[in-house]
């Protein structure tokens, strides 16, 4: 969520600029392909993460929880019945109970993840989805930002041919307050207009 709000931060502060550089859509592409890195890297992260837990529940049943349970059960023998005769009746009781624990804890750990993997996920999306519409302000900015520069390199253009504003002026007044033959009128606007242009 922080990145969310850092991103849309960034674009209101860059569109606010008078100048964007091209290179900021490019540099939005390079922070759209590390996030998407990123994500990669926590989602193998989780799969690691849980793929170790699971095999820790593996070791916790074998080593820790079976000796435990069969202990129990063992005490319940009486001293005069050998166990050796009782073993069968003590696994086959045992196993259920035991695989049924380490399933519950395995179901547990894959729950958890996968909360965790939709909950990366939403975050991810939510992230480039932000990245894009900033990417779109951005290329929206500099398309403003060249049209500006192409309007100003006209502006200096016409500073550089010399074009006199007031004979501008005095043309644009003559075509207005002459009278008679339109078309004539719009022709020797023009001649003037090339006249002071050039």
């Amino acid at each position: 969520m922080r990145a969310l709000i850092c991103i849309v931060l960034s674009a209101c502060f860059l569109t606010a600029c008078t100048r964007l550089p091209v290179q900021s859509i490019t540099l939005s592409d390079h922070i759209q392909a590390e996030g998407h890195r990123m994500h990669q890297l926590n989602m193998i992260l989780v799969q690691q993460l849980f793929a170790a837990k699971k095999a820790r529940v593996a070791d916790f049943i074998k080593q820790e929880y079976t000796p435990h349970f069969i202990q129990q059960m063992t005490e319940d023998l009486s001293d005069d019945e050998p166990i050796k005769s009782a073993l069968p009746q003590i696994l086959s009781a045992a196993i259920p109970v035991i695989s049924e624990r380490q399933y519950a804890m395995q179901m547990a750990l894959d729950s958890a993840k996968s909360m965790i993997v939709t909950q990366l996920n939403d975050d991810y999306a939510r992230y480039s989805l932000a990245n894009q519409e900033m990417k779109k302000l951005l290329t929206s900015a500099v398309k403003l930002n060249e049209r500006k520069q192409q309007l100003l390199n006209q502006s200096k253009l016409f500073k550089q041919k010399g074009i006199n504003y007031q004979q501008l002026s005095e043309a644009l007044d003559r075509f207005v307050l002459s009278s008679g033959n339109i078309g004539g009128l719009v022709v020797n606007l023009k001649k003037d207009i090339q006249q002071i242009v050039n």
